[in-house]
C-alpha cells in the first residue's frame, strides 16, 4: 500500500514539473532606445521605420535595453529572448546571429552587397573649440582615421572597409600636424556618442594618443542621439560636451551639422540575434521580424524559416 500511495503522490509532481516549461514558449522582445543607431538602421531595414523612435508601435510587453551590451546580457540570460545588435560585437558575444533573408551576417555578404541589414559608422567633431590646440589633435585624428593603420585597427574589431594600397601611413602624414610632435599629456580630449562604436573608439584613441604627444582619452558613451547633441547641438557647451562623437547611423535633418565635420568610417551589420541555446530558428525574414516587433507574431511556432 505504501508503494502505491508513493506512484500517486510523484505523478502529480511529474505533471506539475513540465507545466513549468510550455513547448511553444512566447518570444521576449528586445530593443534599444530611441537614441539608439542601432535601433535606427534595424527598423529601417525591417520596414518598420515608425517604430525607429516610436516605443507605442513596439509590441506588447517589449523589454528595452540601454547599449549593445546590455543587449548581450540580456539574451545571454533569456533562451527566449530575441534582439538585435552590431555584427562587429557578435563574434564575441557568444550569442547566436540569425541569417537575414537567407543570408548569413559576414563582411564578405556585407561587401558583395547580399546582405541587406547594414549601416555606417560615422563621426562629428565640433564646429568651434575654445583650446586651439585641443582643435589641432582633433584634425590630426580625423586625419589619422583616413590612414591604413586605423583602417586596419576598424577591420580587426568587426568595421567593414576596403585598404588600399593607396592609403597612407600615419607615419607619412605625420609631418602635416606638428601638434603631433608636442608634448599633449596634459591635454584631454573627449569622445563618447554610440555605443556600438566604442569598442573601436577607445581602441583608436587609445593607439593614436602615443602617436600624438600622449593627450587623454576620455570616453563617455551614451548613444548615437547624443553625437550631435554633445557636439554641436543644445548640450555643446554642457558638461557633457564632446570633441569628437560617433553615430552608427546616419545623422538625420534635425541634426545640421555644419560642413565638413562630419564623415563615414566603417560600415557595420546589424544582426538580429539570439540565445545559443535557441536552437528554434536560424534565419529570419523582414516580414517575420516586422511581426515580432510590432506584436502579430508572439510566438516561435508561428515563424518558419
Amino acid at each position: 500500500m505504501k508503494k502505491f500511495v508513493t506512484i500517486l503522490l510523484f505523478v502529480p509532481l511529474v505533471a506539475l514539473a513540465s507545466c513549468g516549461k510550455t513547448s511553444d514558449p512566447a518570444i521576449s522582445v528586445y530593443t534599444r532606445d530611441t537614441t539608439s543607431g542601432t535601433r535606427d538602421g534595424f527598423m529601417s531595414a525591417i520596414g518598420y521605420s515608425e517604430a525607429k523612435s516610436d516605443n507605442s508601435k513596439l509590441a506588447q510587453g517589449y523589454i528595452q535595453v540601454a547599449s549593445n551590451g546590455d543587449m548581450i546580457s540580456s539574451l545571454k540570460n533569456d533562451e527566449n529572448g530575441l534582439g538585435y545588435i552590431s555584427l562587429s560585437t557578435l563574434s564575441t558575444s557568444t550569442l547566436t546571429g540569425l541569417s537575414y533573408e537567407s543570408v548569413k551576417p559576414s563582411e564578405s555578404s556585407v561587401l558583395d552587397g547580399t546582405y541587406k541589414m547594414t549601416r555606417n559608422f560615422n563621426y562629428i567633431v565640433r564646429d568651434t573649440y575654445k583650446d586651439e590646440k585641443v582643435a589641432s589633435i582633433v584634425a590630426a585624428y580625423r586625419a589619422f582615421l583616413s590612414t591604413s593603420d586605423a583602417k586596419a585597427t576598424m577591420k580587426q574589431l568587426g568595421g567593414i572597409l576596403s585598404i588600399a594600397s593607396s592609403d597612407p601611413t600615419w607615419a607619412s602624414i605625420k609631418a602635416n600636424y606638428p601638434v603631433a610632435a608636442e608634448d599633449n599629456k596634459a591635454i584631454t580630449i573627449h569622445f563618447g556618442g554610440s555605443t556600438s562604436v566604442e569598442e573601436m573608439a577607445k581602441a583608436l584613441s587609445k593607439e593614436f594618443s602615443p602617436l600624438c604627444g600622449n593627450f587623454v582619452s576620455e570616453h563617455n558613451h551614451t548613444g548615437s542621439g547624443d553625437a550631435y547633441k554633445r557636439t554641436q547641438g543644445s548640450d555643446k557647451d554642457s558638461a557633457s560636451a564632446l570633441d569628437i562623437a560617433f553615430a552608427s547611423r546616419e545623422f538625420s535633418s534635425s541634426e545640421a551639422a555644419a560642413k565638413g565635420t562630419t564623415s563615414k568610417m566603417c560600415t557595420d551589420a546589424i544582426v538580429a540575434a539570439v540565445n545559443a541555446k535557441n536552437t528554434k530558428i536560424s534565419n529570419i525574414t523582414a516580414a517575420s521580424l516586422k511581426g515580432i516587433y510590432s506584436g502579430t507574431i508572439t510566438k516561435w511556432s508561428q515563424l518558419s524559416e
